[in-house]
C-alpha cells in the first residue's frame, strides 16, 4: 500500500487552455478504455508493485478516478404493467438498466457497498439496486407443462438475469428487502430464496410484519428485526441478512436496534441500515459516510422523466469513479478533506483539468446568505466598499450581482458577439476587480441574468420582440422571445462568460413568458407552426439544455414566481418548479409576503404576516421538488411594499422561518441594494 500522499502538480499549458477555452464544456462522462488500455494499467494484484506513484497518479487522471464521490441507492417498489408513484414497468426498468450501462455504471452487491470492498473495473462507477416489500413483480416463477419452474422474464430477477447476459460486465446483483410472506406464491417462497441465495442476490430484512417501528418499545423493535432473520432461515438455514431497511420513515430509538440487536435468543446484526428517498449515498471512504443513515433514490417516472436520469445527471460531476486498484483510494485535489483516517494514507489525488465540483464548493453554495447588489450600485468604489462593509458587519458569504439586468444593459464590457453587436455592455462595473474582492474575502459569488425580459435587445433587434395580438409590442416592448434561438443561445453566452470570469455561480431570472391576458394571445416570432411544446416544456426545455452545456461541474439556479407553489398550472408564464427543478441546483421562490393576496394562507393582509407566509410557501415547494435533489434558496423581501414597513422584526422573521424548514441558504432582496445589518443579524 502507498504510505504517502499523491498530488499531481497542474500542468501550466492545460490552465490556460481551461480559462480560454470554448463556450461548451464536454458533460462528464467515463471514459472508456480499450483493450490494450486495460491490459497496461496498474491493479491492485502482484503486478501493482511495478507500478511507480506516478503511473498511479496519471492513471487516476486519465480514468477521471474519484472514489471520495457520490454513490446511487436505488428503490423500486412494484414492477407492474402500470408505470406509477410506486410502480415501474418492466419495459422502463429495461431502460433503467441500458441507462446506467450506458453511463459506465455497473451494479455492485449493497454489502459490499457498505463495507467498501467494491472491485470496479478502472473508469467504472457503482450503483446499487434495492427492492422494498418483496412484491410478486420481484421475483414470480413460471410452471412449465414438465413441472420445472423458471423465472418471469417480465419480472425484477428475471429481467435483471437477461440484461445481465447480453452486457457481460455489468452484474445482476441486488437486495430484496422482504417480510414474512415475500414474493406470492405462497408454494413457493421459501424456493424463491434459496434461488436468490444461489444466483447471488442478497436478501435484506424489512420487519416480520412491514411493521412502522416509530414508537415501539425496544423489545418490540428487536422482536419485529429478529423474527424475520428466523423465518428466512427456514429457508436458508443459517441466512443472516447483512441490512435493514427501514418501513416507511419508522426510525427505531434508539437507531442503533436497527443495526443489531437480540430478541428470544436470536441475535441479529446488520451492517447497514437504509432509509427512505432522497439523496444519493456517500462513498464508503468518505469521512461522513454513516453506514447507519444510507439514504436512496426511488426510481419512477417524475413529471415525465425517470427519476434515476434525473439524479444520474445531478451526481455526474461528484459521481464515485474507480481506479480500478483496491488498495488506494484515488480523488481529485480538493476531495482530501473528505477522505476518513482509515485511508488517507493509501489517498491518490491528482489535478483535473476542468472544472472540479467537490463538498467544499457544495458547501459553500448550500450555506450561501447574502443580498442582491444592482451592477450600477456596485460600480461605485464607495458603494462597493459599503456592500463589503454590510457582509462583514451583518455576518454574510454571499453576493448576488447583476450581470444582465431588467433594462436589457450588461454592467461590464461583455465579448458576448450579442452584446458587442448591440452595445449591451456599459463598462460601468469592473467586474474582475470586484470578483477579485469577493474571492479574497472568502464571499460566494452569484451571477445574475435576466433572460426573457430585455428592452434593450428588443429596441436593438425589433424582429425578436414580443408583441401583441394586434402587432403592437406588448407591454411596451420589454420582452424578448423565449421560442428564439438567438435569444436562448445570447444568454446561454453571458452565462459561460459569468463563469469563465469567476463568478462562483449563475442565476437565471425572468426565465418565464411575460404574464397577462395579452400575453396568452401574444405573437412569438420564433415559434413554428410545428412547434407543438407547451410553455412549460420550453422554459423546461431550455434549462436542460443550458445545464447540458455547463454540465453539473458549475452550480447553477433559477428563480421562479412564490404564487407558483400555490398554482396548479403555470399561469401561463411557462414556469412550473417541478419542471425546472431538474436541472438547476438550486431553485430561488419569490414568495415575497407583500405580493400575495387577500385570503391567501388565510390572511388578510399576508405582508403582516411573514414568518407564516414564508413557512407556508417553502413547505409547499419542497412538497413540489423533493424528489429532484433540487434544493431551495428562497428570496426573502428586503423592502416595503405596502403595510406594515419592513425592518429587522419581518426580515429575521422570514429568515428564522427559512431556517425552520431545515434551509441554510437564503437571499435578501431590495430593488436599491440598501441593507442595514442590523435588520439581518441575528
Amino acid at each position: 500500500m502507498l504510505k504517502q500522499k499523491i498530488v499531481l502538480a497542474l500542468v501550466t499549458t492545460t490552465f490556460i487552455l481551461v480559462i480560454a477555452g470554448v463556450l461548451a464544456w464536454t458533460p462528464f462522462i467515463s471514459p472508456s478504455l480499450d483493450p490494450n488500455d486495460r491490459e497496461s494499467l496498474p491493479s491492485g494484484n502482484s503486478e501493482a508493485t511495478a507500478a511507480t506513484p506516478e503511473e498511479i497518479r496519471q492513471h487516476a487522471k486519465k480514468v477521471g478516478a474519484n472514489e471520495l464521490g457520490q454513490v446511487p441507492v436505488f428503490v423500486y417498489h412494484l414492477i407492474d404493467q402500470e408505470e406509477g408513484r410506486w410502480s415501474r414497468t418492466p419495459e422502463n426498468f429495461r431502460k433503467d438498466l441500458q441507462e446506467l450501462y450506458d453511463r459506465n455504471y455497473v451494479l455492485v452487491a449493497l454489502n459490499d457497498y457498505l463495507t467498501g470492498n467494491m472491485d470496479l473495473p478502472a473508469g467504472k462507477s457503482p450503483a446499487v439496486l434495492t427492492f422494498d416489500d418483496g412484491t410478486s413483480g420481484h421475483f414470480r416463477l413460471l410452471e412449465k407443462e414438465n413441472g420445472e419452474t423458471v423465472p418471469d422474464p417480465d419480472c425484477a430477477v428475471g429481467i435483471l438475469m437477461d440484461f445481465a447476459e447480453k452486457h457481460p460486465g455489468f452484474g445482476h446483483t441486488a437486495t430484496f428487502f422482504i417480510n414474512a410472506e415475500p414474493f406470492g406464491q405462497p408454494q413457493y417462497w421459501q424456493k424463491k430464496l434459496r434461488l436468490l441465495n444461489r444466483w447471488g442476490f442478497e436478501i435484506g430484512n424489512h420487519t416480520f410484519g412491514h411493521q412502522n417501528l416509530a414508537g415501539l418499545s425496544p423489545g418490540q423493535v428487536a422482536e419485529q428485526i429478529a423474527s424475520l432473520q428466523t423465518h428466512i432461515q427456514q429457508a436458508l438455514p443459517g441466512y443472516r441478512p447483512k441490512a435493514f431497511a427501514i418501513v416507511q420513515d419508522g426510525l427505531p430509538e434508539p437507531l442503533t436496534l436497527g443495526l443489531s440487536g437480540t430478541s428470544n435468543g436470536v441475535k441479529y446484526n446488520h451492517n447497514g441500515i437504509l432509509w427512505w428517498a432522497w439523496s444519493a449515498a456517500r462513498s464508503p471512504f468518505h469521512k461522513d459516510f454513516d453506514p447507519a443513515r444510507i439514504e436512496r433514490i426511488q426510481v419512477f417516472t417524475d413529471n415525465g422523466r425517470s427519476s434515476l436520469v434525473n439524479w444520474l445527471e445531478r451526481i455526474s460531476a461528484t459521481r464515485y469513479v474507480s481506479d480500478g486498484r483496491k488498495d488506494t483510494v484515488a480523488a481529485p485535489e480538493g476531495w482530501e478533506k473528505y477522505a476518513a483516517n482509515t485511508i488517507k494514507n493509501d489517498l491518490v489525488l491528482y489535478t483535473k483539468g476542468e472544472p472540479n465540483r467537490n463538498p467544499e464548493s457544495n458547501l459553500s453554495s448550500s450555506s450561501a446568505q447574502g443580498v442582491h447588489v444592482t451592477f450600477r450600485w456596485a460600480g461605485s468604489q464607495d458603494r462597493w466598499n459599503q456592500v463589503l462593509a454590510l457582509i462583514d458587519q451583518a455576518g454574510l458569504n454571499t453576493v448576488q450581482l447583476d450581470i444582465k439586468d431588467e433594462s436589457g444593459r450588461i454592467g461590464y464590457a461583455s465579448q458576448v458577439q450579442t452584446a458587442v453587436e448591440t452595445g449591451a455592455g456599459l463598462g460601468i462595473l469592473p467586474v474582475k476587480e470586484r470578483l477579485k474582492d469577493l474571492k479574497d474575502r472568502g464571499i460566494y459569488s452569484i451571477g445574475r441574468i435576466v433572460i426573457f425580459r430585455d428592452p434593450f435587445l428588443a429596441e436593438k433587434k425589433p424582429e425578436l420582440m414580443v408583441r401583441a395580438a394586434d402587432g403592437s409590442p406588448l407591454n411596451r416592448g420589454v420582452w424578448v422571445d423565449p421560442y428564439s434561438k438567438e435569444v436562448r443561445d445570447y444568454n446561454l453566452a453571458l452565462a459561460v462568460e459569468a463563469y469563465r470570469l469567476g463568478f462562483d455561480e449563475v442565476q437565471f431570472d425572468y426565465i418565464r413568458f411575460p404574464e397577462g391576458k395579452k400575453a396568452r394571445t401574444a405573437i412569438y416570432p420564433g415559434k413554428t407552426r410545428d412547434d407543438d411544446r407547451t410553455r412549460v416544456d420550453v422554459i423546461a426545455g431550455y434549462l436542460e439544455h443550458v445545464r447540458s452545456v455547463i454540465t453539473w461541474n458549475r452550480p447553477f439556479s433559477a428563480t421562479v414566481f412564490g404564487f407558483m407553489s400555490i398554482a396548479v398550472d403555470d399561469q401561463g408564464i411557462g414556469q412550473r418548479p417541478e419542471r425546472m427543478a431538474p436541472f438547476v441546483d438550486y431553485l430561488s421562490p419569490m414568495p415575497y409576503p407583500s405580493h400575495y393576496m387577500t385570503g391567501n394562507y388565510g390572511f388578510t393582509n399576508p405582508n403582516a404576516h411573514p414568518y407564516e407566509v414564508i413557512d407556508a410557501s417553502l413547505k409547499e415547494f419542497k412538497a413540489l421538488t423533493e424528489t429532484t435533489g433540487c434544493r431551495l434558496r428562497p428570496w426573502l423581501q428586503a423592502f416595503t411594499w405596502g403595510s406594515p414597513p419592513y425592518g429587522r422584526s419581518e426580515i429575521r422573521a422570514q429568515i428564522n422561518a427559512t431556517g425552520d424548514n431545515n434551509i441554510k441558504t437564503w437571499l435578501l432582496w431590495n430593488p436599491g441594494s440598501t441593507y442595514k445589518p442590523e435588520d439581518i443579524t441575528p
